[in-house]
């Protein structure tokens, strides 16, 4: 159940144009959350966090727990307007550039696990999970869920590890503020939300690419996994690669893991 606003959550939020704000102390999952409030009819730009989360989802159906005072773990529901029903596959880069700024204003130097990891020397600090809802062929509305490693409580054990993870405070070697730091990604979210579909939002998502020019093993869990060199982005946001042949082939966000070589 929702609770009342923290005040320095309430403070860290104020003058973001958000229709709701939905704060739990503990819940199953926030996209779980945000999904069922939008069938109720809750309004485009309502934001629902935890403090702590139990049962959240990653992709390829992994867990993302968030223990209390460790983590962000928030959604932000989107009812698309019309011009962007069609851009679906910029969501996750979407969280992923809002964050990385954010975290190049603590002076870290973040990259992008394509298609939504959040690195940080190498190591994942944050997952991004959109979720759609479909009435018919019409998009009704888009759940984004952010899981961000803040403190080092927050990093799982090694061994439930799919590839190496890390926290914000790790690195930087200082405390955060977590909930200023959601207002800082909520804030570049904002700013960058009518121009996902520029060259300045994919030269911004292209200069953070992590691995490019590394080989990489890119699998998908229903075929041999197959190795390959990162190139770039293709136009639509796929990820561009060449083979040992020196073939070069295309993949285009879902059910794919990469990692490099040397993990």
């Amino acid at each position: 159940m929702a609770a009342l606003l923290p005040s320095e959550l309430a403070s860290a939020l104020s003058g973001l144009a958000l229709a709701e704000i939905h704060y739990y102390p503990s819940v199953g999952s926030t996209n779980a959350e945000a999904a069922g409030w939008a069938e109720r009819g809750a309004a485009d730009m309502s934001l629902f966090v935890a403090d702590e989360q139990t049962a959240g989802r990653g992709r390829l159906g992994r867990r993302w727990e968030t223990r209390p005072g460790s983590a962000l773990a928030f959604s932000l529901l989107l009812h698309p307007r019309p011009a962007e029903a069609a851009m679906a596959a910029l969501y996750s880069p979407w969280g992923a550039v809002a964050l990385c700024e954010t975290l190049e204003g603590l002076g870290l130097q973040p990259e992008i696990k394509w298609p939504n990891d959040v690195l940080l020397q190498r190591r994942k600090v944050c997952g991004i999970l959109p979720e759609s809802a479909f009435l018919a062929e019409d998009l009704q509305y888009v759940v984004i869920g952010m899981g961000v490693n803040v403190a080092p409580s927050s990093i799982p054990p090694a061994e439930t590890l799919k590839f190496p993870a890390a926290c914000i405070e790790e690195v930087l070697g200082r405390p955060v503020d977590r909930w200023l730091l959601l207002g800082g990604i909520l804030r570049a979210m904002v700013a960058w939300r009518g121009r996902l579909q520029t060259s300045q939002f994919r030269q911004a998502w292209r200069q953070r690419l992590a691995f490019r020019l590394e080989w990489v093993t890119i699998g998908n869990g229903m075929s041999a996994d197959r190795t390959a060199r990162i190139l770039d982005l293709d136009e639509d946001g796929g990820l561009l690669l060449e083979d040992a042949a020196g073939q070069k082939f295309n993949i285009q966000a879902g059910e794919v893991s990469l990692r490099p070589l040397d993990q």
